[in-house]
Formats: structure tokens, sequence, C-alpha cells
């Protein structure tokens, strides 16, 4: 008898692990099964270990559907990989909720104390009033619009950087980006301060001189180094948070606190300097203007505002991490296609000649006249998707999608890789050919320029207009002044190299610059 109910417990354990296993909400989209513990995360590192993105985009050609439900630990996913579905995620007030897929790990490591803070994390009416009030703001200062202003200081930082390529390091901080004698640059961090410098002209008007940008340099190092360190699926420390006491190197986790605790207290000194010289009534730049409602609130006793010390400092950490760093990494996406693709280096640069010519510096009227560099930038921006997987929605009630039926909560995961890859929009997508965004007599196309490199809707990024004008201006400066040559030893880029993180970017690499003649 014994022996009977002991076969009969493990028929019954079967049973259920194989419901578990497979089972899903009624409607849920097809997908692969669910372990304990991980859910199906280990599949889809089985799928492709490297790129995650790829590996869930794999489940689509497996299950023969554009849509597809799983789980990362105990949370329902659901992956969209079709054009309908990823403009109905992004544009359907439904899908606006943020979630924390990595069971909040991420977002709580990033503040000392745990607190979920910023813009990125955040949801509902704590949401709305922050990002409302900076984006209104910084608006003001050139982050959102075309600010002449702004755009002689970028040209300010463009003619930094020309010297430093050319003359070579004058500062210890230099000698990390540029080899002695000059032309030899790494990239992407090359760009990154010159850059970061044109944000923080918005943010508070002033700007580091060349001599102090040490700090600034390390800055955008540390930026990228989150982002490359995590990734939108959460990585196996999201899941089993208990792994980083056990292997905190191999999980990436010391990695991302030594980024975040350089991020967080570089940003706790700069706001509380402008809190301690802060004069009520004398507003010199958006800071003040922040500031100003933090001590109004205070005043008003207010317990329930969204103004603090706490998550100006997140907010800021949030805005300029794009800014600081991505830039850069376009660009160097960029340039890589150049190097391999030459015959699209020289249509630009002859499209620089006839517009601009030798004597001056690009300007953004000149961007209006130059279709195909404009169209050669978009195309970059689509086939180096900085974003492989948009930042984790989350369903805020009970609804549908693509026929299927999504739970409240349930996380959304717009797969802009898979979007900006497919055959049934692009025709060839895997060919670097600019030409798709350009009519038949040769001008750009806004029509065909269906891609979404800074996602859309409501949760799209804030940052758009400031990103395309600094890759314009920047892009053209570098490709008006030198070619991209191979040194001696050189290889040409391998795009199968491409770092996958919170971004996708590439490897830092040295580049061999030399003056057009």
């Amino acid at each position: 008898m014994s022996e009977i109910l002991w076969f009969l417990s493990a028929l019954f354990f079967l049973y259920l692990s194989y419901r578990y296993a497979v089972g899903r909400p009624a409607g849920f989209p097809p997908g692969p099964p669910r372990i304990p513990l991980f859910g199906s995360y280990l599949f889809m590192m089985m799928s492709n270990f490297k790129y995650l993105h790829k590996g869930v985009l794999k489940f689509s050609k497996w299950y023969k559907s554009d849509i597809i439900g799983f789980h990362v630990g105990s949370l329902p996913v659901i992956a969209v990989h079709n054009a309908e579905g990823i403009r109905q995620v992004l544009n359907n007030q439904s899908f606006d909720g943020r979630t924390h897929i990595r069971q909040t790990f991420l977002a709580e490591m990033r503040e000392p104390d745990g607190n979920i803070l910023g813009i990125f994390f955040q949801e509902g009416l704590f949401w709305k009033e922050q990002r409302r009030f900076i984006v209104r703001y910084l608006r003001d200062f050139g982050f959102g619009r075309r600010f002449e202003q702004l755009e002689l200081v970028i040209q300010e930082e463009l003619t930094d950087m020309l010297d430093l390529i050319r003359n070579g390091p004058l500062y210890e901080h230099e000698k990390e980006i540029v080899k002695p004698g000059g032309y030899r640059v790494l990239l992407p961090s090359l760009l990154h301060p010159f850059s970061g410098n044109s944000l923080f002209h918005i943010i508070y008007n002033e700007r580091h001189p060349r001599s102090e940008q040490g700090v600034l340099l390390k800055l955008t190092q540390m930026a990228m180094q989150f982002q490359r360190e995590g990734d939108s699926y959460g990585k196996l420390l999201s899941i089993i948070p208990w792994i980083t006491n056990i292997f905190p190197n191999w999980s990436s986790y010391n990695k991302l606190m030594e980024a975040n605790i350089f991020l967080y207290k570089y940003f706790s000194n700069f706001i509380d300097r402008h809190i301690e010289t802060y004069q009520d009534g004398y507003e010199r730049n958006f800071l003040d203007l922040y500031i100003k409602e933090m001590k109004q609130a205070e005043a008003e006793g207010k317990t329930d505002s969204t103004f603090s010390r706490k998550q100006f400092i997140m907010s800021l950490i949030d805005f300029s991490i794009p800014a600081l760093s991505t830039t850069g990494v376009q660009i160097t996406f960029l340039i890589q296609y150049l190097l391999l693709y030459p015959e699209v280096m020289k249509r630009i640069q002859k499209e620089i000649d006839e517009v601009i010519g030798s004597g001056r510096l690009p300007t953004l009227e000149d961007r209006k006249k130059m279709h195909y560099t404009e169209a050669t930038i978009r195309e970059g921006l689509r086939i180096a998707t900085l974003l492989p997987s948009d930042v984790a929605h989350k369903a805020l009630e009970d609804t549908e999608l693509m026929g299927y039926k999504v739970p409240k909560n349930t996380v959304i995961i717009p797969g802009l890789y898979a979007y900006h890859m497919d055959e049934r929009i692009w025709g060839d997508p895997e060919n670097f050919r600019p030409e798709r965004f350009l009519d038949d007599e040769g001008k750009l196309c806004l029509k065909k320029d269906m891609s979404l490199p800074f996602s859309a809707g409501k949760r799209s990024c804030a940052g758009e207009t400031f990103a395309r004008n600094m890759l314009f201006l920047m892009t053209t400066t570098l490709c008006q002044n030198f070619n991209f040559v191979l040194a001696p030893g050189d290889k040409l880029p391998d795009l199968s190299e491409t770092l996958s993180g919170l971004i996708s970017s590439p490897p830092d690499f040295w580049v061999q610059l030399e003056d057009r003649k």
C-alpha cells in the first residue's frame, strides 16, 4: 500500500509540476515554460545568452507569434515584436505603468536608502508631475527645442574637440582618450565630455573647462558602466538577489554599485552646492526653479509633495545619463558603419562641401539642406537600436493586446530591435542603406521614417530633440574635418562584438583620423 501511495504522490507531483511549467492565465500569449524561482529566464539564456532580446525574438519564431508570453522570476511578461502591437503599447495609456521587472532590485539599489525615485521607474501622478515640471522648464533652457544660445555653446565644445583631436592631450585625463600627437582617439569616450558639457549648460548655465573635465569624463564612464552592466530583463541578480553575496563580481553587482555610488554622490554634491547658494527670487538656472518648488512645499508643510532633495538627485541622474553617454554611443556606431561603408562617408562629405564648405562649423540651419547626411544618421539610429527592448511598461488594468488578454500588472516589453529589423517593414533591414529614407528626388522623406529610436507616446525620450541636434552637429563636424582610416594593425569593426546591457553599445576602440585634403 505504501508503495502505491508513493507512486500516486509522485504522479501527482509530476502533474502539478507540469501544470506549473506550462500553465498560464486564460487568453495569455503563447511562450516558453517556466521553472520555480527563475521562471522562463533560463530558457531565454539558452536561446541566446549574450543577447537576451534576440533570445526572446527566437521565441516568436518558435511559436509563430509576434506576441510572446513568459515569466521572469514570478512576474508575467509579454514581449511584442511587430509594428501594430508596439505602437499600441507605446500609445495606449493602459500600458503607461512602470514595472520593476527585476523585482525592484536595480531600481532600489540606485538610491542609498533603497527608495524608488526619479523618472524611469515611477508611474501615476508622481511620475506625471515630476516629468511635466522637468521637461517644461528644461525646455526653456534649450533641452527640447532649438535654442540659439545653446547652439553657440555646442559649437564652442566642438571647437575644443577638434583642437584636442589635432593637437593631442593638454591635460592628464585627456591622455585616456587621445594619444600624444593627436589623431588617434578612443571612442565613444572622446565624445562624452563635449556632449555632457552641452547638457550641463542647459541644467545650470555653466560648463567644465577642458582643464577640469576629468571629473566629467569619469561621470560619463560611470554612466556607461551602469548601462552596460544592467539589462532589460533584469539579470540573475534581480531574480535571485542573494547571488550578490556569493558572486558579487560575476553577477555585475559590484560594478553596478560602483556606478550608482559615484553618480549619486556627484549629483548630490552638485545639488547641495546650489541649495546652499540659493537666493529666493533670484533664479540662476533650472536647478533654482526646482529648489524653489522644494522650499515652497516645505514652507507650506506639505508631506505629500513630490519635490524633495532625493527625488531631485534621482531625476537629474535619469535625465543626465542618456544625454551624457548615448550621443557618443550612437555616433560611434555610425562611425563603425562609415568605416564599413566608405561610399556613404564620401557622399556625406560631398554634401558637406556643397552646403557648408570648410570655412565654418555646421549649424542646425544646414540640417534642412543636408538630406543624405540626415538620412544616414536616421539609418544609424535604426540599425543600431540603442534600446533593443524598450524600458518595460506595465498594464494598469485588465486589458487586451493583439487579441490576447493582458492581466493587470503584467510587464510589457516593446521589442524595438525586432521592429527595426522586421523585413515586413524595411525589406532589407540587415543592410545599412540611408537611401531608404529619401524620396525619388533625393530629399529626406519623413513619411518613410517609421523607426522608433526614441520610443513613442508619453513614455518617449524627453531628450529626443537635444539628441538629434547633437547627433547632427557632432557627426557633421567630424566628417567635415576628418577621414576615418585604419592605422597599421587596425581591423574593420566587428559588429558582432556589440555589448548588450540596458543599452546596446560598441566596445571601446581606438580609431585613426586624418585631416581631409
